[in-house]
């Protein structure tokens, strides 16, 4: 079978028809990770008889879940909100969720490995679609996937054009992880784990890998830093001096990541181009929105989906 890229071997999964959607489901194999059975899920969102001719977008799903926060099983969601405007519209999904195989290493998967090849391939793939940038939109643990490529200059403003960051930060340090020894006990109990379970935990429909689960208690734990293990690299520095437009987004109900902290990290940001809004009653939105409703509500659909819109527009 041919590949759909000239730059990776990719498949097409699927070609689905749901009612006026198309979805087609390409799986990017690119060989970039030590695991060579790394598969990347990414789908591409037309409306039957509309060829899409908008801006890209690429949507990324926060942990513990997969393309559904998106777009729901009726069809519902940003993801038909932003086609319906006229944008571009691709689903990456994270290795292990939805329709991303697993891969061998699964267990072992972290935030770092994402970045350094996933995005990017990504990125890059669906730039040779569409010849054109992408923006990238992600929800809490997509968000700071997202703003760890940006630091680490995997995303700068030669290859995406903008970041919108839903319920994103890197900065908040959870108190029980500072007692002694908590840290490396949780660290032990997830490894022998090997994975959580969100349907258990009752936070999502999909798992985590311990992986991802110790790299997060590790970079939040008393000795802690946003870097990159392997390269060495400290991101809040390379935070500060990016240069890729930002829009951030915080819910003033948010707490998973409270607005406080969005807000925080936003403002360590560097880049010139950057907006903050905060979803509270204070600033006229109906009322204070949370860490899941921000997204996924009808109050969202007619409150805040507008705003990334027009911020995207706006680029």
């Amino acid at each position: 079978m041919k590949s759909s890229s000239d730059i990776y071997p990719v498949t097409l999964l699927r070609a689905d028809v749901r009612g006026d959607l198309t979805e087609d489901v390409y799986l990017i194999k690119h060989n970039l990770d030590d695991d060579k059975s790394v598969q990347i899920a990414v789908t591409h969102l037309t409306l039957q008889g509309t060829p899409p001719t908008g801006k890209p977008v690429i949507l990324n799903h926060g942990s513990f879940t997969n393309r559904g926060f998106w777009l729901s099983d009726k069809g519902i969601g940003l993801a038909r909100y932003l086609l319906e405007q006229g944008f571009d519209v691709w689903l990456y999904e994270q290795r292990g969720h939805g329709l991303s195989p697993r891969n061998q290493d699964y267990i072992a998967n972290t935030l770092e490995r994402y970045v350094l090849t996933d995005v990017v391939s990504v990125n890059t793939f669906v730039h040779e679609k569409t010849q054109q940038h992408p923006y990238w939109v992600g929800h809490s643990l997509g968000g700071v996937i997202i703003a760890s490529a940006v630091a680490a200059g995997i995303l700068n403003s030669e290859n995406c054009a903008g970041q919108v960051l839903l319920g994103t930060q890197a900065l908040r340090r959870p108190w029980y992880l500072w007692l002694p020894l908590l840290s490396g006990f949780l660290q032990l109990v997830v490894h022998q784990k090997g994975e959580l379970d969100g349907r258990k935990l009752r936070i999502g429909p999909e798992n985590e890998p311990a992986g991802l689960i110790n790299e997060y208690i590790k970079r939040h734990s008393w000795f802690g830093h946003w870097q990159l293990r392997s390269t060495r690299q400290r991101l809040l520095p390379l935070w500060r001096a990016a240069q890729v437009p930002l829009f951030s987004i915080a819910a003033a109900a948010d707490t998973s990541d409270p607005a406080k902290h969005c807000e925080r990290f936003y403002k360590q940001y560097g880049g010139a181009d950057k907006t903050f809004l905060l979803l509270s009653t204070d600033a006229g939105f109906s009322h204070a929105f949370g860490h899941v409703d921000m997204v996924v509500s009808k109050a969202a659909a007619e409150e805040v989906w507008p705003r990334i819109a027009d911020w995207l527009n706006e680029h």
